[in-house]
């Protein structure tokens, strides 16, 4: 039923292309709006526009731009109505039947104040919610609108993206090997976060609050150190090849464009604005310390990054990226690692362990997915990725033990 209802929506627009684009703004702007947002299944009708225009409909950056346009507006729309209503909106439907809906919002905001507006847009109950309650905590319209702006861009690429290429795969002849190798690292990306959560809950019970973290240091430098003398020593040498072997059966264009947007989710480029974040709510809530804990960490990450790959000096497989010659360990592996898991950690802190759990589950896919392609682009070795995915938490797990030892 979905697949011919999809055929028939991608009949109908390949004849009506010019709709494609104001459909996809129509519903980012409504998935926003107060009160109706909550009723439409807005992440689900994107998706389905996302695939179509990933069909050969729309090329990915007019996408990016209509959603783009909604979503600003949908959340402009559900200031104004806060601002204009105030305390009304409390006895308005659906809220005076639902009074815990707007309860949920505000105390989200009251935690935390402007950012709420950025990370609000990804927090599925509450996003058609904080634009309103903005509005009435009277925010100023200068900052709210900034704000709005700004984060309206990460929030079309991540809930757009997936969807265009998925409607991109579904048009491709890609062997049925390469969605059990996603599969394998959405299975991965969950199971390592359920795993690692749940240790760190027993001992958290057993108010063990630092053995957790440190036995993961622990493992994590054993294992490097025995990862590091491996490759050194030429024994990861035959497996590095296999694997760039193996992956080298999927060098498609789509497959090839597709990780090349990927892989800047491990770059500084982009991790600027994650970092930024973590670094805002910091000082929202005026913790110095932990500012110096997050600054040692990331300072700490770079120089055992540089400092290895300027020590072991290993060559690059291939298709030189132009930056530096260095390949081991993965520069981008290890900053995705580190930052995506610290920003998890920063922004989980209290909430319940389902949203720890799907938090970390998210984090571990967009890492996976950086180390995939790195691989896949043939800039880094297996190894190379290995090592970064160690020293990234390496310097995480440093980081939660500072901030556990402050409690």
């Amino acid at each position: 039923m979905v697949l011919e209802s999809f055929q028939a929506a991608h009949a109908w627009l390949a004849t009506h292309n010019d709709w494609l684009g104001p459909a996809i703004a129509i519903v980012a702007m409504v998935e926003s709006l107060l009160a109706i947002g909550l009723l439409v299944p807005g992440v689900a009708m994107l998706f389905a526009l996302a695939a179509l225009a990933g069909s050969g409909l729309m090329d990915m950056e007019t996408m990016l731009v209509w959603a783009f346009v909604g979503a600003v507006l949908g959340d402009g729309i559900s200031f104004q109505v806060g601002a204009k209503l105030q305390t009304q909106v409390r006895g308005s439907w659906p809220f005076d039947k639902h009074p815990d809906w707007l309860e949920k919002g505000e105390r989200f905001f009251s935690d935390y104040g402007g950012l709420s507006i950025a990370l609000g847009r990804f927090v599925g109950p509450i996003r058609p919610i904080i634009p309103a309650v903005a509005g009435m905590m009277e925010m100023s319209p200068w900052r709210f609108y900034s704000i709005n702006i700004v984060s309206a861009v990460p929030w079309a690429f991540l809930y757009m993206v997936p969807g265009f290429l998925t409607g991109a795969a579904l048009n491709s002849n890609l062997p049925d090997s390469f969605y059990w190798l996603l599969t394998s690292l959405i299975f991965a990306a969950f199971t390592i976060a359920v795993i690692t959560k749940q240790i760190d809950l027993v001992c958290q019970k057993k108010d063990l609050l630092l053995a957790a973290p440190l036995g993961m240091i622990l493992l994590i430098n054993i294992t490097l150190g025995l990862f590091t003398v491996m490759d050194f020593s030429g024994q990861m040498d035959e497996v590095n090849l296999h694997t760039q072997q193996f992956l080298s059966r999927f060098n498609q264009t789509l497959v090839v464009y597709s990780f090349s947007l990927v892989t800047w989710l491990g770059s500084l480029g982009l991790l600027w604005a994650p970092l930024l974040t973590c670094y805002f709510a910091l000082i929202w809530q005026k913790d110095i310390s932990g500012i110096k804990t997050v600054s040692l960490g990331l300072l700490g990450m770079e120089a055992m990054l540089w400092a290895m790959k300027w020590l072991i000096d290993k060559p690059r497989p291939g298709n030189f990226d132009g930056f530096d010659q260095f390949s081991y360990p993965s520069g981008h592996t290890t900053q995705a690692t580190f930052v995506w898991l610290l920003a998890v950690f920063l922004f989980t802190r209290g909430r319940k362990w389902l949203v720890k759990v799907s938090g970390y589950s998210l984090a571990m896919l967009l890492i996976l997915l950086v180390a995939l392609s790195r691989l896949m682009l043939e800039v880094h070795w297996l190894g190379d990725v290995i090592a970064g995915l160690l020293v990234g938490s390496l310097w995480f797990y440093i980081v939660v033990v500072l901030e556990r030892s402050r409690t």
